[in-house]
């Protein structure tokens, strides 16, 4: 299990979000976002329709080094 905060996976806020995996962590943020900050998933959504895999790969790197806990 990994914890990191919306704001380490780019958000706008330290809620801490945890996952056992990143796919999981990917969805459980997702909706976090789209719940609590409109405006970032709108921003988050036009980074990816302009390159999909820049962003995840970034994200995906700080969950890899993330600390299990």
């Amino acid at each position: 299990m990994k914890t990191m905060t919306c704001r380490e996976l780019g958000g706008a806020c330290d809620e801490k979000l945890s996952a056992q995996t990143w796919d999981e962590m990917v969805k459980k943020m997702t909706s976090h976002v789209m719940d609590k900050h409109p405006d970032v998933a709108e921003k988050m959504k036009k980074m990816h329709e302009e390159d999909p895999e820049k962003r995840g790969k970034e994200m995906k790197q700080k969950w890899d080094v993330a600390p299990e806990g």
